[in-house]
């Protein structure tokens, strides 16, 4: 079995700092401060969003959840494994290329649009020189971010979800060190 944290207080709360920066200033890059060891398939960016996010009370969904990763999980978290992303409060997709369609997962009801489900996606790097341009709440007047290694119609699902507001998914990407927060309010420039 793998360590989790080296400090699991002190680390988890510095993570955890990060992480509110990242959904208050959505598409910016930021470095996270602390990568504890992670059994294939997670990334120690992932693994370090799940340790500080989730505990016994926490369902999560694995797009691959393979044995050690999975024992791992429940050891250092205690987080309950479901079998549909639909039942999930986070979903860690280790593959976007082959994950699920947004609509399988959790958006909230108008009574209660916080039992909504949260991606940690793993993917391949985020660029500065992209195209995409985002807009919304701690976002001065528009970001733009490269990420890649999604589906090539994931952005079209997330516009289609965008109506639905207060309902939807939060994504934190994860490439590298580095974790980009994208809520639901942030919203796809065109062109």
């Amino acid at each position: 079995m793998l360590a989790a944290f080296a400090h699991p207080v002190f680390d988890s709360q510095r993570s955890f700092r990060e992480l509110l920066q990242a959904m208050a200033r959505p598409a910016m890059p930021r470095a996270l401060p602390v990568l504890p060891p992670a059994p294939a398939p997670i990334a120690p960016a992932a693994m370090a969003i799940l340790l500080t996010l989730c505990d016994a009370t926490t369902t999560v969904w694995l797009q691959q959840p393979e044995g050690e990763a999975v024992r791992h999980l429940q050891f250092h978290t205690g987080l309950k494994r479901v079998d549909k992303p639909q039942d999930a409060d986070f979903a860690l997709i280790t593959d976007p290329v082959s994950m699920p369609p947004l609509d399988a997962f959790a958006r909230g009801d108008l009574r209660y649009p916080d039992r909504s489900a949260s991606l940690i996606m793993q993917v391949s790097a985020f660029r500065a020189d992209g195209q995409t341009r985002f807009a919304g709440p701690g976002i001065r007047t528009s970001e733009t971010l490269a990420i890649d290694g999604l589906p090539g119609d994931f952005w079209q699902q997330r516009t289609a979800q965008a109506p639905q507001l207060p309902l939807g998914i939060d994504v934190y990407f994860v490439a590298g060190q580095q974790v980009v927060g994208l809520p639901r309010t942030t919203r796809l420039l065109e062109g």
